[in-house]
């Protein structure tokens, strides 16, 4: 028997106390205000957040942002207009400065937004972009990741892509130094309106 098999019979024959599952009832976390709690825990994953205020319009506070003040190609959202549209397939989406999305709720708890495929034609747009703006409406905010999952699964199905998004990419790989953009967007701006 050669070293590298008994190693594995050794595993094989190891045997581990069973261990119960946490039962998923109970008290999760609730924040007193949700809104507030998803704004502080957002900014704490590199993110940043723009609210329309009274008597501004989602499209004039979208277009002041600095990301799109700068960009030369953006996509995914009417508010591009008079920008060029890149076609969709997903290496196109390359040289694409800003791409707009839409979320459909945030999670107070770790500042992530569910983004469901069927607004998203070409999900790779979300990760080749340079920049990333998501549009939350107001008021769409669940306490933590319990309550998430409980309202994807009213619509899981639904569309054959989503995901969670906090903040920009991210990695503390080399030398546990972090680098904010280094293989995804290099920010990303939530708009509550």
């Amino acid at each position: 028997m050669s070293s590298r098999d008994e190693l594995l019979a050794r595993l094989a024959a190891q045997r581990l106390e069973p261990v119960p599952l946490p039962s998923l009832e109970g008290d999760w976390t609730r924040h007193a205000d949700p809104r507030e709690r998803f704004r502080v825990a957002l900014g704490e994953a590199a993110g940043r957040v723009v609210t329309v205020g009274i008597g501004a319009s989602l499209a004039d506070v979208v277009a002041g942002l600095e990301v799109m003040r700068s960009a030369v190609i953006c996509s995914l959202t009417p508010m591009c207009l008079g920008t060029r549209e890149p076609p969709l397939e997903p290496h196109s989406f390359r040289d694409v400065d800003v791409v707009i999305v839409a979320a459909q709720f945030g999670v107070a708890e770790n500042g992530a937004v569910w983004i469901d495929g069927s607004g998203v034609p070409v999900r790779a747009a979300l990760f080749l972009t340079q920049h990333l703006v998501v549009l939350l409406p107001q008021g769409e905010v669940v306490d933590n990741m319990h309550q998430a999952y409980e309202r994807i699964g009213a619509s899981l199905g639904a569309s054959p892509f989503g995901c969670f998004m906090s903040g920009p990419s991210k990695t503390a790989d080399i030398e546990q130094e972090l680098v904010v953009g280094a293989h995804g967007a290099r920010s990303l701006t939530l708009v509550e309106y």
